[in-house]
């Protein structure tokens, strides 16, 4: 990880790192056709998220060639016209030597020694791109994840920060919740990195996030 610490700006690493546990997936068409291999950043989010993709662009523009463009396309799940945004970077060696950090046989990881350079900004950007907030609890959306690796999470959490999730069943996988017990532990945590436009992530709570999965003090009713 040192190497790449030198190749970005820690404010680009924050942003790139959190967006990769997140939404974000770097893509890659020259492995074992050159060596150092090359990749490109792809960064996609919706309407609401506008202001939110144009954000990244600005602080990653040094490395991208054009401006963030919208998308229209048809959602058969919801059977609705959907609007989106998305821009990516160049294919460069600096996104390539990410892309061995972050993925194996073509599959994003969790990778080994991540916590130890994890800052809050990271965890932020995270929560930005796959976080939500029933005001009584916090959820990341870590369902690519393993098992094994959202245990790890768990174990981040406690141990760095004091704060205790746990994974909660979502359909046929599981995702990390964060209890009324640590809501304002983990809220403290984010809050001085959230950006304006994202701002209702943490103010304004999600109703079809129902605490069927919760115990009445807000903790999971699954353990990892």
């Amino acid at each position: 990880m040192g190497r790449l610490q030198s190749l970005f700006s820690q404010h680009q690493l924050d942003v790139i790192i959190g967006s990769l546990l997140g939404d974000a997936r770097l893509e890659c068409r020259s492995i074992g056709k050159r060596n150092p291999i090359t990749a490109r950043l792809r960064v996609h989010h919706g309407e609401k998220q506008k202001e939110y993709v144009f954000w990244k662009y600005k602080i990653l523009k040094n490395f991208v060639g054009e401006e963030p463009r919208e998308i229209s396309w048809n959602n058969p799940k919801r059977k609705l016209q959907e609007t989106s945004w998305y821009f990516h970077t160049k294919s460069i060696e600096e996104f390539g030597a990410l892309y061995r950090y972050f993925y194996k046989d073509s599959v994003k990881i969790l990778p080994d020694d991540i916590f130890s350079f994890l800052t809050p900004r990271m965890i932020t950007v995270w929560f930005m791109d796959d976080g939500s907030n029933t005001r009584e609890s916090f959820t990341l959306n870590t369902h690519g994840f393993s098992t094994k690796e959202q245990k790890r999470i768990v174990e981040f959490f406690r141990v760095q920060y004091a704060i205790n999730p746990t994974l909660v069943k979502d359909r046929t996988k599981f995702k990390l919740a964060i209890g009324r017990r640590e809501y304002q532990k983990f809220l403290r945590l984010i809050e001085p990195f959230i950006i304006p436009s994202m701002i209702y992530k943490i103010r304004n709570p999600r109703n079809d996030l129902s605490a069927s999965n919760m115990r009445a003090d807000g903790v999971s009713m699954l353990t990892p």
